[in-house]
């Protein structure tokens, strides 16, 4: 007796149990992948880094460490191990590239972007062509396509000095038409490369391209697929940028009704109402009336965003600064904002319309 619980001391002082034992990197990996599907990723990380540990060198789990950092935002252990994952397989695999892109800045953020389009370009040229929506041909297309996209936006941006800077822009989105024609991403960082070249009339072409695209041109005609809440975020200033209030409005109203506690959200939309009511025609029926409304949804938008900055500890001074401008200068056209009083339990109270107290 005694000398089989000497053994079992012995097992678990040197980690050799056999629970230990029988789980291996892959195991653990599985156990990873399946934490993230559960969007458990501080549980999937500790799993890989697990992995990682018996298997420094496995490639799949450099891999799935790196995405998993990204969503928990390490993003300087992520590149390590994407560079880490390069080291071992430098000539496959394009997703490892695309993060390094994303996560790195100016010309090094090209040349990781550039690489992975080669590797995506290699790999659809093996497949067969199939425009069927959903197919793993689009798919890999559009992933093509949006990586052309991010490396205009860098010459647009980051690297606009560059002597070529112009000259590539053009290049990128031109295949990234060719590639992919109908994703309304290629149309919208077009219409930023037409505006930084002060050709206000092709922007709006472009723009109303890619708004038909997701939107649909008319009613009968099927919607694409919607952009993501952070590229209709930048679409609006776009289309504020161009004049196009309409389809602004449009775009805002569908983010506001998606998520309307988003601080960036409330601030395009207060702003929007403010440039609408400069807009009013003066000496048009009711102008007086539309101007004060717009201006009243203006400040009330920029007041709760301001508050949701605040509450979301946003970084974003320069916005924060124009919202409380345009504050001040409603309050001069308007006056000040009349507080409403509040009931005993703290809520707003609600005032009858004169026609309900006749009725009564």
């Amino acid at each position: 007796m005694g000398k089989f619980q000497r053994s079992n001391v012995t097992a678990r002082a040197t980690g050799s149990s056999k629970s230990t034992l029988t789980y291996t990197a892959n195991d653990l990996l599985q156990q990873a992948n399946q934490a993230v599907d559960r969007f458990e990723f501080e549980l999937a990380h500790q799993f890989v880094m697990r992995a990682l540990s018996m298997e420094p060198q496995n490639l799949n789990a450099l891999e799935v460490a790196g995405s998993i950092e990204v969503e928990l935002e390490l993003f300087i252990e992520a590149k390590e191990h994407f560079l880490e994952c390069v080291k071992i397989q430098p000539s496959a695999g394009y997703s490892k590239f695309m993060y390094l892109g994303q996560m790195s800045e100016q010309l090094e953020a090209i040349s990781y972007f550039q690489k992975g389009v080669q590797l995506m370009m290699g790999e659809r040229s093996k497949m067969p062509i199939d425009l069927t929506k959903g197919s793993d041909y689009l798919a890999l297309s559009s992933k093509i396509s949006s990586a052309l996209c991010s490396m205009t936006d860098i010459y647009l941006t980051d690297c606009c000095f560059e002597p070529n800077a112009e000259s590539q822009c053009e290049t990128y989105l031109a295949q990234a038409l060719q590639i992919e024609p109908i994703t309304p991403e290629v149309y919208q960082t077009l219409a930023s490369v037409r505006l930084s070249q002060q050709r206000v009339d092709d922007a709006k072409v472009a723009l109303a391209q890619g708004l038909a695209l997701w939107l649909g041109s008319d009613a009968t005609e099927e919607d694409g697929p919607t952009p993501d809440y952070e590229a209709r975020l930048a679409l609006v200033k776009l289309l504020l940028e161009t004049a196009m209030y309409d389809e602004a409005f449009t775009v805002l109203n569908g983010l506001i009704e998606e998520n309307d506690q988003v601080p960036d959200t409330l601030y395009l939309f207060g702003w929007a109402n403010y440039i609408a009511a400069d807009e009013v025609e003066e000496g048009a029926p009711n102008a007086e009336e539309e101007k004060k409304e717009q201006l009243e949804n203006a400040r009330e938008a920029l007041n709760a965003c301001i508050k949701l900055w605040h509450v979301a500890e946003s970084t974003d001074e320069p916005m924060l600064q124009h919202a409380q401008e345009l504050l001040g200068t409603i309050g001069q056209i308007i006056g000040p904002e009349v507080e409403q009083p509040e009931d005993p339990e703290g809520g707003e109270i609600e005032y009858e319309d004169e026609e309900d107290e006749e009725m009564n």
